[in-house]
């Protein structure tokens, strides 16, 4: 897995790897430290890899489908609460697994509903999710998930960058961000119900935008899908389920024909040129090749590619980029969303003012394209777009104030 600096010139562009596959039912470590050096990953095995597991172990693969269902219909937290195992089997499966889902270390709430977790993974990393409740109406409420601690790829208004990248995000710890939440919705009577008392779904929707590229960690986050989807546990259909990219062009090509979820392409600026300077990976993957791959992307009828464009004041946010944008994405069924910057002080860009998101949405409308202003979700606790990041964000308001930072 990968542990390179974020990216910040033509060559160190060209050094980043292409997405590594992941070994499937197999024992496998981290590059980070751990206290866990090497364990069998359960929230990232499907059936059949339950089932290679417990053969391996001496026991009946039948017991894979009671695994499966503690795993991901009853969410449970702990091998040790399996119990219609026999102890000796769980004390197995201590010895040779583990459920690498991470803890909550802190979680806040914004005025608006928005939920943001600080989690930590098994060896002691933060990565964070956010729960956007009732985000596209009633009912419809969304996760916003992580697949890796901290990005490689160094796009200059994102506070995640920032952090760079220390390693991928298992199967299991990606799984686990969602599992781990909905418990905590449910601890805190936060979980809806309908008028009958049935449980309702406390997430209905999976948008991978979190900490990190989904499609640098490629293999890891396609695992995680097809945990989703699968006929246990949230079972959630593909078209509920969005991957966000910044363009890792080879990838976007797999995940069409590996998956029918959706795809979201951060687009951010409308030249080469100009979308170089804040997002580094155009300077290996350009307009012309992110866009060829997206037209050979297989759309299913009614669906949509979604553009989010972040607006910077002065930087990508003129009427001359409006009208590029509308060229650039005349050939799609697409939407776009345009996203006011959220400012932040790892990050030296401004937000435009209302008149000119305005009047930005107003030229791309008239140019025929669907356009979407996205409205702001919990930023006053740094939970909006491109300001995952907590610690290091704090840390950074601190010294701006002139206060002592505590690490």
């Amino acid at each position: 897995m990968s542990s390179d600096a974020p990216i910040r010139s033509s060559e160190d562009l060209h050094r980043v790897p292409e997405p590594e596959p992941l070994p499937h039912g197999k024992r496998f470590a981290t590059k980070a430290k751990t206290d866990v050096p090497s364990v069998v990953d359960l929230l990232g095995l499907d059936l059949q890899g339950l089932e290679d597991l417990l053969v391996d172990m001496g026991e009946k693969k039948f017991r894979a489908k009671q695994l499966q269902q503690w795993l991901h219909d009853k969410r449970v937290a702990s091998v040790d609460d399996m119990s219609n195992l026999s102890k000796a089997l769980r004390d197995k499966l201590k010895q040779q697994a583990a459920l690498l889902h991470p803890t909550i270390e802190d979680v806040q709430q914004s005025v608006d509903g928005t939920r943001k977790y600080q989690l930590k993974t098994f060896d002691g990393h933060v990565i964070e999710a956010v729960y956007l409740p009732n985000v596209s109406g009633e009912g419809k409420h969304a996760l916003c998930i992580s697949s890796q601690v901290g990005c490689a790829l160094g796009c200059t208004f994102c506070a995640t960058a920032s952090l760079k990248l220390t390693r991928h995000l298992l199967p299991g710890e990606i799984v686990g961000q969602l599992y781990t939440v909905m418990r905590d919705l449910e601890a805190e009577g936060l979980a809806p119900t309908s008028d009958v008392g049935k449980a309702k779904r406390s997430v209905t929707r999976l948008v991978y935008m979190g900490m990190g590229e989904p499609l640098h960690n490629y293999e890891g986050v396609v695992a995680s899908i097809r945990q989703f989807t699968g006929e246990h546990g949230v079972g959630l259909a593909p078209h509920r389920i969005t991957v966000s990219t910044s363009g890792m062009v080879p990838a976007i090509a797999r995940l069409g024909v590996d998956t029918t979820v959706q795809i979201a392409i951060s687009l951010n600026g409308s030249h080469d040129e100009g979308r170089a300077e804040v997002m580094p990976v155009n300077k290996r993957w350009n307009l012309d090749a992110l866009l060829g791959a997206l037209k050979a992307f297989p759309l299913k009828a009614r669906r949509r590619i979604t553009f989010e464009y972040v607006l910077l004041e002065g930087v990508n946010d003129s009427d001359d980029d409006a009208r590029r944008v509308v060229r650039l994405l005349e050939p799609f069924r697409c939407r776009l969303n345009l996203i006011p910057y959220n400012a932040h002080p790892l990050s030296p860009f401004k937000r435009p003012s209302e008149e000119r998101v305005h009047a930005f949405q107003r030229i791309v409308k008239a140019g025929g394209l669907d356009a979407f202003i996205r409205t702001t979700r919990g930023d006053d606790i740094d939970a909006a777009c491109g300001m995952l990041g907590a610690k290091k964000l704090e840390a950074a308001r601190q010294e701006q104030r002139g206060l002592p930072v505590v690490e």
